[in-house]
């Protein structure tokens, strides 16, 4: 089974660290030109399809992270682990507040801003979890 997850993990950092600059260099930024009557409208229809793609690569890469914890313990997956706690800590600590005020309220630059801004943390997380399978 360890030789499947060592197989797999790397595909799955692969997408989640292409998803993250996306969001971070496409997304995120592309909020500040939507129409503000737009907005609210946009914005959950975005948050339900990204979805679809977000939760299932988290958790895969997260079973993935955690079995080798447990089955091929080394500094790199302590370090994986480490970053990927990072990214959900932020995702939980900030951007999930952001999404909700931005859901609440409409669109707000400097709630925009500072999603966007915050959203660097998550993606040097993921980038180094990515990075960390090549060592």
């Amino acid at each position: 089974m360890i030789e499947t997850v060592i197989k797999i993990q790397p595909g799955i950092d692969i997408a989640m660290t292409m998803l993250i600059w996306l969001v971070q260099l496409v997304i995120y930024p592309a909020y500040l030109s939507i129409d503000k009557k737009l907005f609210q409208d946009w914005h959950h229809r975005y948050m339900r399809t990204i979805s679809f793609i977000v939760i299932p690569l988290i958790l895969a890469q997260g079973l993935c992270i955690g079995f080798q914890c447990l089955e091929n313990f080394s500094l790199m997956i302590f370090l994986q682990a480490v970053m990927f706690i990072v990214a959900w800590t932020t995702t939980f600590t900030q951007s999930v507040p952001c999404h909700k005020k931005l859901q609440a309220n409409g669109w707000n630059e400097g709630i925009i801003k500072r999603l966007i801004l915050t959203n660097w943390i998550r993606t040097v997380a993921w980038t180094s979890v990515m990075l960390l399978d090549w060592f």
